[in-house]
């Protein structure tokens, strides 16, 4: 790995002689001071802090400090226009079918409870979603929704049409992941927008592992809800996720978890009456948390200006570079072999992962670990030698544990 002192010109031309894709984005590198210091390659937990959204929280601090309550009025509420703007343009929505929200949890919460499915009660899955998808329609049963998983043949993969059988007259709605947390698989979205409408269903998408990293237009893709949020690939940190509802359904919605946030003309103060907001807005429980709010925009920012189309070329050639080296290693790939079907997220079965997750922290060396799963993650402005650096030390963490 080039030392802390290596400049970003230098990085760019070693890394043109070995073809890489976009080596301009390595500019970027100083932008997060975490990169001076560390070796990160955990994008997929927590994208790095910017220098960006760290001024933007300074001008947050100075805002309160100058204007107080009269900030929202004059101008926060103005951000939180802008921040949905940012988010509507990124995915190819519009502002009014974009709300904000504290959490994906929340977020999915809002939609659950707002969404009367009628006598189509079963809401179909995959068993490799990430939990808290799952939860909010598990946590339902009670109610009388019904929940049908479809299983991954591999646990890497999850071929379409295996959704063809469960998506029959009951089901109200298909919601599942567009990128897999346990294998960076890439979900094709549209052909299941597709087929869940051929059948009178709904399609939900989260997209937490996705956004920031693999493009996805709304519209195109045919998707009628999607949530998300700033803390991975967006780079936003904790406290912003997004809602998209598509314009036509947005009526539908009517959260049973709400407050003076989703209200109808909500500075009228009406204690006695409640009509929901006629935009997606109607999602937005409660005071949105600004100083997240922020940071969260700042980041987007550097998104797209970048273009999300540019970050998945430039991280599909690190993942690739990743998985062809782990494949010479004789190592066991959990993810699929194809690049066009994996994201970044790159993961290698390993025995006591979490213990080598600890000692490549020792080296300075930041990725994650699920169980039995060693999970590496690389960013835009990562690099092959980075890559390097860390099968290398690999290479000795596995050889000392045999000898």
């Amino acid at each position: 790995m080039p030392d802390d002192t290596t400049s970003a010109t230098e990085l760019n031309s070693a890394a043109a002689r070995q073809n890489e894709p976009h080596t301009d984005l390595l500019a970027w590198r100083e932008e997060f001071p975490i990169l001076a210091q560390k070796t990160y390659l955990n994008n997929c937990s927590l994208g790095p802090l910017s220098r960006r959204s760290m001024a933007a929280l300074d001008r947050f601090q100075e805002l309160w400090n100058e204007h107080g309550a009269q900030a929202w009025y004059q101008i926060w509420m103005g951000e939180l226009a802008a921040l949905r703007e940012k988010f509507a343009r990124l995915i190819g929505a519009r502002p009014h079918e974009i709300a904000i929200a504290p959490s994906v949890s929340v977020a999915l919460g809002e939609i659950s409870s707002g969404l009367d499915l009628g006598a189509r009660d079963k809401v179909v899955m995959a068993d490799m979603d990430f939990p808290t998808l799952a939860y909010q329609w598990l946590a339902q049963e009670r109610l009388g929704v019904r929940v049908a998983f479809v299983e991954s043949p591999d646990q890497i993969t999850l071929p379409t049409e295996l959704f063809r059988p469960a998506i029959d007259s009951d089901a109200g709605l298909v919601a599942t992941s567009h990128v897999f947390y346990l294998s960076g698989y890439i979900q094709d979205v549209a052909a299941l927008a597709k087929m869940a409408h051929e059948q009178g269903a709904l399609m939900l998408v989260d997209d937490y592992q996705g956004t920031g990293q693999i493009p996805l237009d709304v519209k195109a893709a045919d998707i009628d809800f999607l949530v998300t949020g700033t803390l991975k690939w967006l780079m936003g940190g904790q406290g912003v996720a997004f809602i998209y509802a598509r314009e036509e359904l947005i009526p539908r919605l009517r959260p049973a978890h709400t407050g003076w946030w989703a209200a109808r003309d909500q500075f009228q103060f009406r204690t006695r009456e409640f009509a929901y907001r006629d935009d997606a807005q109607r999602l937005e429980a409660g005071t949105p948390p600004m100083p997240s709010v922020y940071i969260a925009s700042a980041a987007l920012d550097i998104v797209l200006e970048i273009g999300v189309e540019r970050i998945r070329e430039r991280t599909r050639w690190l993942a690739d570079d990743l998985a062809r080296k782990v494949m010479e290693r004789g190592w066991t790939l959990r993810s699929p072999l194809d690049g066009s079907q994996r994201s970044s997220i790159v993961l290698l079965e390993l025995e006591r992962p979490e213990e080598l997750v600890s000692a490549l922290s020792q080296r300075g060396i930041i990725v994650d670990s699920r169980p039995g799963l060693l999970r590496i993650s690389p960013s835009f402005f990562n690099t092959v030698a980075e890559n390097d650096l860390i099968l290398s030390a690999l290479d000795e963490l596995i050889a000392a544990r045999a000898g």
